[in-house]
């Protein structure tokens, strides 16, 4: 193994510790990170025109949204926060999907913008937790 493998190595033990050691406070955090990361990289991909990066990273962007955050919500869909929550990660796909097949930058960074506001909600009330 080289040097990059044994980092990635290294670095998947390490998140693979951090999720199994994670409250449901943080694993939703490590999504709403998981997500931007994403998004951050699929943005450079596409400024670059790589190609196949991006659609990579948007990939795995709605992955995390559609398999963690739109999965741990629909239980709680009546409630009216949740609902608005549920359709506005919807629509993120959606526009991500667009911003894809469009090589679209400005729906790629209003994704990103709306789902920070939400990651920064959501570590705004668990500040007021705690």
């Amino acid at each position: 193994m080289n040097k990059h493998q044994l980092a990635n190595v290294y670095a998947q033990v390490g998140l693979e510790s951090a999720v199994l050691s994670a409250s449901q406070h943080q694993l939703t955090t490590l999504l709403f990170e998981g997500v931007l990361n994403a998004l951050g990289r699929a943005a450079i991909s596409m400024e670059n025109n790589d190609i196949v990066n991006k659609g990579n990273m948007i990939a795995k962007a709605i992955s995390i949204i559609d398999t963690g955050l739109i999965q741990a919500i629909e239980p709680h869909a009546e409630d009216q926060l949740a609902g608005q929550l549920l359709w506005l990660f919807h629509y993120v796909v959606k526009q991500l999907m667009l911003a894809n097949l469009h090589n679209d930058c400005a729906k790629l960074n209003h994704c990103h913008e709306l789902i920070q506001t939400i990651a920064d909600a959501w570590q705004e009330s668990l500040t007021q937790e705690g």
